[in-house]
């Protein structure tokens, strides 16, 4: 549910009385643009440059991934 909401200028003044209607339109109208960006297939999968991969290698060995002690 959506009120109207007043907005004042830096005088304490009504500056702009914006509608519930109003409101109503513009959240949908957001709602939809998002939702045309948002793609359903999710963030899909990620890939490590090679040079990062080195550094990890290097400060993670595979063995002392695979020993939990």
């Amino acid at each position: 549910m959506l009120f109207p909401v007043t907005i004042y200028n830096a005088n304490g003044k009504v500056k702009e009385v914006l509608s519930k209607e109003m409101l109503h339109r513009r959240h949908w109208k957001i709602f939809h643009n998002n939702e045309k960006n948002h793609t359903s297939q999710g963030a899909g999968k990620r890939t490590v440059s090679k040079e990062l991969k080195a550094r990890l290698d290097i400060q993670f060995p595979a063995g002392l991934m695979n020993n939990r002690n």
